[in-house]
């Protein structure tokens, strides 16, 4: 005689709600790592954007006697009245796509401003400002 066992197999809904669980936990875990890695990317832009214009700014300075009163509104390259190209394109705020803020000061001395989303070594979260020393 062969007797027959009704037993199905498969999971309960508590197993299945707990691997649910589990997975949005890991999920929501990569999705913020993941915004703070993009963060310090942007950042890392930002400063290397300030670096490069900072140089050209330099650099205008050294062919065209002076510091320029505005700069170019991106993606427009920096260049001087000789038709000089010191930048090209300029850049802009990578989140934001505004560009950085450049004022020239008394004194030819110019302010440049921007942001960072994260602290770093040399700049403070926020926003940070730098003015020629020159």
């Amino acid at each position: 005689m062969i007797i027959k066992k009704n037993k199905l197999s498969g999971f309960t809904l508590l197993e299945l709600l707990v691997v649910i669980f589990i997975i949005a936990i890991i999920s929501t875990l990569a999705y913020v790592s993941m915004e703070n890695a993009r963060a310090r990317a942007r950042d890392a832009r930002r400063l290397a954007d300030v670096y490069m214009i900072r140089q050209a700014l330099n650099y205008y300075k050294e062919v065209e006697g002076g510091y320029p009163v505005n700069l170019s509104e991106p993606p427009q390259p920096f260049s001087g009245p000789s038709g000089k190209i010191y930048l090209s394109p300029m850049p802009s705020d990578p989140k934001t796509k505004q560009p950085y803020s450049y004022s020239l000061l008394v004194d030819d001395k110019y302010r440049l401003v921007f942001n960072l989303e994260r602290e770093t070594n040399d700049y403070l979260a926020g926003e940070n400002i730098i003015i020629s020393l020159e």
